[in-house]
């Protein structure tokens, strides 16, 4: 179960721990998000891709436990209304898209969106931790996490130039 509230928070430590929990919730609700576009999206390309970046997602999972247990402290979830946003954006869209090409473009945007969102959140994590002092043990797996991350959205950006998307982009696209 995921919290909400936000105790005062008085040091970077702490700020440090509310960003770790919120990476944590994010992920995990990115593993069931991940699973729902991989059966959803009808281009087989986009549906292996997101199957594929489901299973990495549980491997962030635990690397994210793993920096919990190095600093001791159990695994927290804190909502992050960032990701829940983009969450209620993407159903909105799912009802509202009756065309499955129309649909896989907008899995491709929010999947792109995500993974900016998450590099970042990886980038400020691993500052504060350089900040703070924390070893290797604490900043190797969020660099990891971030680094693929980044290649993911590199893989997301490939997409929109790939052979088997010009058919799509073509019909989409007005002439």
């Amino acid at each position: 179960m995921a919290t909400t509230n936000v105790d005062r928070i008085d040091d970077l430590e702490e700020l440090f721990h509310h960003k770790l929990a919120q990476m944590y919730y994010t992920e995990q609700e990115l593993v069931e998000a991940l699973d729902e576009m991989a059966i959803n999206a009808s281009n087989d390309r986009m549906s292996e891709g997101f199957a594929d970046h489901r299973d990495e997602t549980r491997t962030h999972v635990q690397r994210l436990e793993e920096v919990f247990a190095a600093l001791d402290r159990p695994a927290e979830r804190r909502e992050d209304p960032v990701l829940d946003a983009l969450e209620q954006e993407r159903a909105t869209l799912e009802d509202a898209i009756e065309d499955d090409d129309m649909l896989n473009m907008a899995y491709l945007n929010a999947a792109m969106m995500t993974e900016r969102i998450e590099m970042t959140s990886y980038e400020g994590l691993t500052t504060m931790a350089n900040k703070i002092g924390y070893d290797n043990e604490i900043k190797k797996p969020l660099k990891s996490n971030h680094d693929e991350e980044e290649s993911t959205y590199r893989e997301l950006s490939a997409m929109e130039t790939a052979s088997d998307m010009k058919s799509l982009w073509d019909r989409l696209t007005p002439s």
